[in-house]
């Protein structure tokens, strides 16, 4: 019998499947509110949900080429292990508030769900292989997420137009890049370093070891790029907090965006390569230790399901 609560994938052929329908169900949940959007007379409501419908489509067509890649077959449903994990946030999607920039944020969460899931099967799984498939869902996953992140943002802006415009930048080369990293993962790490002091004198020793990996991973980091590059490029130094896990979480997240966001504007193959490497450290990281929350979530263990985004 299945089970909507998670359990063991034990196959390639499984998690294709529960990707598969995941996304189809996304799919079908966005088609129904722009359905009730349009009896609502909340045209551009329906029109935005419609858009979120032909993402999640391509989504499923991408998971049905990698399945003919792997397996040799489309995904098979009968596979699934227990049934589709429960992302969509229906309650509040039908709320008389709702507005674009509320419809997105939805979106957002539910990709990050998504994102969360896997990584669980990611920490749990049994073979190399399905460890990496997981893995590259949940990048897919993280993907998806910032793209809607990306649409959610022009929908805060026209909401209120008063918003002074980004003032990121964009490296050139690979030692503006550089310049940029060390100082963040500096920051990342003194950041992760206090919320896991934080976190053991709150008797959470195992959480706070995951939040103390990561700080070494990333002064680790920064002190590689350091002797890479001359000290006179260096930029300031930046600073972060992170009061909660879910803080910590978000600092991990937000490095894994800002690196891939480099690496696909990115105007030389030298630069682009930087970034990559660069992302796939931060993508090791959060998936290590989202992966590590979402399991002792599963078991039992003290962890908030906010805490780890659920």
């Amino acid at each position: 019998m299945k089970t909507a609560l998670p359990g063991v994938v034990s196959s390639a052929e499984q998690l294709i499947a529960i990707a598969h329908a995941m996304e189809r169900e996304a799919a079908r949940r966005y088609r129904e509110l722009a359905v009730r959007m349009r009896i609502q007379s909340e045209d551009v409501l329906a029109t935005l949900f419609i858009f979120l419908a032909e993402i999640e489509d391509k989504h499923a067509m991408e998971v049905e080429a990698r399945a003919e890649g792997i397996t040799g077959h489309p995904p098979d449903l009968t596979s699934m292990p227990w049934d589709v994990p429960e992302n969509f946030d229906e309650e509040e999607a039908r709320s008389a508030g709702l507005s674009p920039y509320r419809a997105l944020a939805i979106a957002v969460r539910n990709e990050e769900r998504a994102f969360v899931f896997y990584t669980y099967v990611a920490a749990s799984a049994a073979t190399p292989m399905l460890a990496r498939l997981a893995e590259q869902f949940a990048v897919d996953e993280l993907g998806h997420a910032g793209l809607l992140r990306r649409e959610r943002r022009k929908a805060w802006r026209r909401q209120t137009p008063a918003l002074p415009p980004p003032t990121d930048t964009r490296p050139e080369s690979v030692d503006e890049l550089l310049a940029l990293a060390i100082p963040m993962e500096r920051a990342a790490a003194a950041a992760h370093r206090a919320l896991a002091l934080r976190l053991a004198t709150r008797q959470e020793p195992e959480v706070a070891a995951l939040f103390d990996h990561a700080a070494d991973e990333e002064g680790d980091l920064s002190g590689a790029l350091a002797v890479r590059l001359p000290s006179v490029n260096a930029s300031p130094p930046q600073s972060m907090r992170a009061g909660s896990v879910r803080d910590g979480l978000r600092i991990l997240e937000d490095a894994f965006e800002r690196y891939t966001d480099i690496a696909e504007k990115a105007i030389d193959e030298a630069t682009l390569l930087e970034a990559q490497a660069l992302a796939q450290h931060a993508l090791r990281r959060l998936a290590y230790v989202h992966g590590t929350l979402a399991r002792r979530a599963s078991s039992g263990a003290p962890v908030s399901p906010e805490d780890i985004g659920a």
